[in-house]
């Protein structure tokens, strides 16, 4: 059983893996910042458009980690924008629902 090891002391060189990995870009979510911007709320939209664009800056220079935070970034500002811009446009059907409701 011994005998399948190799024993590999400090003069022999480390032998590199024969594997290259493609990692894929990642996404920038331009649609989802526009729309999210458009529709939902526009103050936080606005900023997960600029971090949107900052994502094909960093790919275009060669950033991937960077360019990965800046997706996930991205990500988050659409998910805060579309829960913020429900609320307000809940908020806003209800009152309009309390004050036509009101009145009669």
């Amino acid at each position: 059983m011994l005998d399948r090891y190799i024993a590999i002391d400090s003069k022999t060189p480390a032998l590199a893996p024969n594997v290259a990995y493609l990692r894929q870009p990642p996404r920038n979510y331009r649609i989802g910042a526009i729309l999210s911007a458009i529709l939902c709320f526009f103050p936080i939209g606005i900023l997960s458009i600029i971090s949107s664009r900052k994502v094909t800056r960093a790919l275009e220079i060669g950033d991937h980690g960077g360019a990965m935070a800046a997706s996930d970034r991205t990500r988050l500002l659409i998910q805060i924008t579309v829960i913020v811009g429900g609320l307000i446009w809940f908020g806003g059907l209800l009152g309009i629902i309390y004050v036509s409701t009101k009145d009669s």
